[in-house]
Parts: C-alpha cells; sequence; structure tokens
C-alpha cells in the first residue's frame, strides 16, 4: 500500500463520495466519523468538515459555498486564514498521520485547500481533482433542490475546478483528474490511471462494492432529465424572482 495520502478536490455533488468510496474500500482511511446524507454516505471525515466550517466562520465567511462561486472568495479566504491559530488543525493532521495512508474530501476545500496546504507535508500527499459533466451535476444538484439555471452550474462547476488548477499550479503539485462519468462507463481505464498515479492496488471488486454494481452507464438518465427540469420550473420564478 502506498504511503501518500490522497486529498480528493471537488465541487459538491460531482461524483467524489463514489471515488471516496472507492479509496476507502482499498484500504485508505477516512476518519473515525463519517458524513451521511439522508441515501449515501460522503466518505467526508467528520472532523475535517467542522474544523472547515470553523476556519470559515472565523475567516467571516457567510457565502453559500455549495452554490455561489467567487474568486474573490478564495482570495478573502487565503488572507485571512494566515492570522488564524493553526495549532487545532496541525493537531487533526498529526492524528490523521497514524492512520496512513488517509482522505480527504470536503467541498469546502476550495475556500481552504490554501489554509490546509501550508501545514501538510507535500511529498506525502497526492491530489484528485474530480470533476463532473455538467448536465449531469445540473440534475443531480436540481434534484438536491439546489436550483441554479444550467448556465451557472456550469460557470460554478468550472470556477472551482480552475481555483483548483491555480492552487496546483502555483505549488506546483502534481495531480490527477478524474471525470466521474469516466470511472463510470470506462472504469478500468480509471482505475489503472488512479494505481500507477497513486501507486496502490485498486481493483474492479474495490469499485464495485464501492458503486454497487452500477457501471457500464451514466449515473442520471432521461427521466432524471425531465425530473430535473419539472423541478427547475416549478421553482424559477421564486428563485430567481
Amino acid at each position: 500500500m502506498t504511503d501518500r495520502n490522497v486529498i480528493i478536490l471537488t465541487a459538491g455533488l460531482a461524483g467524489s463520495s463514489l471515488v471516496a468510496g472507492l479509496l476507502r474500500d482499498a484500504g485508505y482511511w477516512a476518519g473515525d466519523g463519517t458524513v451521511r446524507k439522508s441515501d449515501y454516505d460522503t466518505y467526508e471525515n467528520q472532523e475535517l468538515v467542522d474544523l472547515n466550517r470553523r476556519l470559515l466562520q472565523d475567516a467571516g465567511y457567510l457565502g453559500k459555498y455549495e452554490m455561489v462561486f467567487r474568486t474573490e472568495d478564495v482570495r478573502h479566504l487565503a488572507e485571512q486564514t494566515r492570522t488564524i491559530d493553526p495549532a487545532p488543525y496541525r493537531g487533526f493532521i498529526e492524528r490523521c498521520n497514524l492512520h496512513q495512508p488517509w482522505l480527504w474530501k470536503d467541498p469546502r476545500l476550495w475556500l481552504t485547500i490554501r489554509f490546509w496546504q501550508r501545514h501538510l507535508e507535500p511529498d506525502r500527499t497526492a491530489f484528485l481533482l474530480v470533476t463532473r459533466e455538467h448536465t449531469q451535476a445540473w440534475i443531480s444538484q436540481t434534484i438536491r433542490r439546489q436550483i441554479q439555471t444550467p448556465q451557472y452550474c456550469r460557470y460554478y462547476m468550472e470556477g472551482v475546478r480552475a481555483s483548483f488548477l491555480e492552487f496546483l499550479d502555483e505549488n506546483k503539485l502534481p495531480r490527477l483528474e478524474l471525470v466521474y462519468e469516466d470511472l463510470l462507463l470506462k472504469p478500468e481505464q480509471a482505475i489503472a490511471s488512479l494505481n500507477q498515479f497513486l501507486g496502490c492496488d485498486i481493483t474492479m471488486e474495490n469499485l464495485s462494492r464501492a458503486c454497487q454494481g452500477r457501471l457500464y452507464r451514466k449515473r442520471h438518465g432521461l427521466i432524471d432529465y425531465l425530473t430535473a427540469r419539472a423541478i427547475y420550473l416549478k421553482n424559477y420564478t421564486t428563485r430567481y424572482r
């Protein structure tokens, strides 16, 4: 097993929970407790999520990180967090290091990753950038009642991705970009890329358990699209009046 830890960089509802579940099934530690939704496990370390919430609060961020992307928020958080006491966050990293290789995932990282990077060991950390097809992302967000136009959904997803790429480039950090739909439709190639990048031995059995056998097809089909469109049209007037 590799000794490099993995941080998944992603926007919300981009399929990263499947990637995290795959890695946890392959032996990565996701925390003593993870955040669970009503219908699935996000595999987000609960303590990481709590600390990210604390970071955002202490930095004065009041925005909707899961729906609104603004470059100025990234810059503001990067500066504001320089004055925050790093001791609790370093302590969390030390606790995670007792369980290497560990796994982090939290959509709030598009705002907080620059703070965390100041306290991580870059040679022992691998970054996975998980993205998703825009229409599939819009369907997921709309079904979850995160109502926005398809155009803004694209803007948000691309903004988060660009911010992560800027962070990785400015710190000269290697990364693997994984499209969620490629993992579903071309799992063998995706797993081969993961193994080569991470230096581990993830198998198709790990993936089958993580996704409960739903492979070789996209997550959302025509029925989901029509459902999302109906939800969108019903809520559009209220959301954008």
